[in-house]
């Protein structure tokens, strides 16, 4: 019997080491590759870093640093620039004529902490006014802390508005037309001190926001009384898709006033002192390029030795992409009564306009054509209002 030769079986297992060691180097060398292209990207995104920076190899940037323990820190703010030119479409615009002016420069710091709460402190350099004012200062406008551990029940302290009017509540750069309408300025109230919660349920299905305020306006630590103002908002979402998004808003104010201002309701000197009951429904409709909102409130006034009156006013506004996420026009129609129970006192107002959006509201510019009739007024009719806005 022959003994099997251990040549080929040596051969193999040569042959076998060998093919095995050929693919552990090559693993390797493509592991060195991937490596190497790896760091060639970092290295890339660091140089890309220090020019965005303004980083020169020999003078490092002097970057600000948060002074506190916050987890994040942002600076920010945005700039509307405007021109106008016409009549005075309603009273907003009395004795203004034709200009150029920033309707809005705002810059603010905002931040969180681990623990839940947020902050947020604006400045506005421009007074935020269109009246034909000199000398503006700057001015605190949202300022706020707010403690969001359930997002069903956020606290806020700070200048808030209160929880009344949609148009009103909407964000200045998230707007369709360059002004609010008319009624909204005068039946809702601006920013104030104020404590209020705010909070999301059943999904987001259902939002709702509850303030009690002051009641005497932005940038004022006393109060006009030893009352509060309450307000409260509720918003039910039915339908909210990447295609379509349906809101229904309802909401109310309640307050007694000693002094305040309050425009375009016949009170002497502007100045009201009593009680308001304000009330409003709203609703909007998003579908594809399609975008339609409606709103109206309604004001129940009782001054204090003075004659109770009712005012109302309502807005619909209907906004199309003529070309996809750059191009929309807008109409608008608009009304406000300052006094129900008297007759041929209410003003009107079109609005056509058209939004180009750069880089979304980041970059947007804004054209607005205003056809208003007041009552009474022999110099009422067009204005055009033309806007920059600049969000960073």
């Amino acid at each position: 019997m022959k003994t099997p030769s251990i040549i080929p079986l040596f051969l193999a297992v040569i042959l076998l080491s060998g093919s095995s060691l050929f693919a552990q180097n090559a693993t390797i060398e493509d592991r060195l590759n991937a490596l190497e292209q790896r760091v060639q990207a970092l290295a890339k995104e660091n140089t890309d870093l220090k020019k965005q920076l303004g980083w020169k190899e020999s003078t490092p940037p002097v970057l600000a640093q948060p002074g506190g323990k916050e987890t994040k820190v942002t600076v920010g703010g945005f700039l509307q620039g405007q021109a106008e030119f016409g009549h005075a479409s309603d009273t907003r615009w009395n004795g203004v004529k034709d200009r150029f002016f920033f309707r809005r420069a705002r810059i603010y710091v905002a931040g969180s902490f681990a623990e839940d709460f947020d902050f947020k402190a604006e400045l506005d350099l421009q007074g935020n006014t269109l009246g034909a004012s000199t000398g503006n200062l700057a001015r605190a406008n949202e300022i706020f802390i707010n403690w969001r551990k359930y997002p069903a029940a956020n606290l806020r302290f700070g200048q808030l508005k209160p929880a009344f009017g949609a148009e009103t509540l909407l964000s200045d750069t998230k707007m369709l037309t360059i002004e609010r309408s008319l009624a909204s300025e005068r039946l809702t109230d601006g920013r104030q001190l104020a404590v209020g919660a705010l909070g999301d349920l059943f999904g987001k299905k259902l939002s709702y926001y509850a303030v009690v305020a002051q009641g005497n306006g932005s940038n004022v630590s006393a109060n006009d009384n030893n009352k509060f103002q309450q307000s409260a908002r509720i918003v039910f979402t039915p339908i909210s898709t990447a295609h379509d998004k349906v809101a229904l808003g309802v909401n109310g104010l309640w307050t007694i006033d000693t002094g305040i201002t309050k425009s375009d309701l016949g009170l002497a000197g502007n100045l009201f002192t009593g009680s308001r009951s304000m009330s409003g429904l709203d609703a909007q409709w998003t579908h594809g390029p399609l975008e339609l909102g409606a709103e109206w409130l309604h004001g129940s006034f009782r001054p204090t030795g003075g004659a109770s009156f009712k005012a109302e006013g309502w807005h619909a506004t209907a906004a199309y992409f003529l070309i996809p996420a750059k191009l929309q026009a807008v109409y608008r129609e608009e009304s406000f009564d300052p006094n129900t129970a008297m007759g041929g006192n209410t003003f009107r107002t079109h609005l056509f306009g058209l939004n180009y959006y750069v880089k979304g509201d980041d970059i947007k510019f804004g054209l607005d054509y205003l056809d208003g009739h007041v009552p009474g007024s022999t110099n009422d009719g067009s204005r055009v209002i033309s806007r920059v806005q600049v969000i960073f």
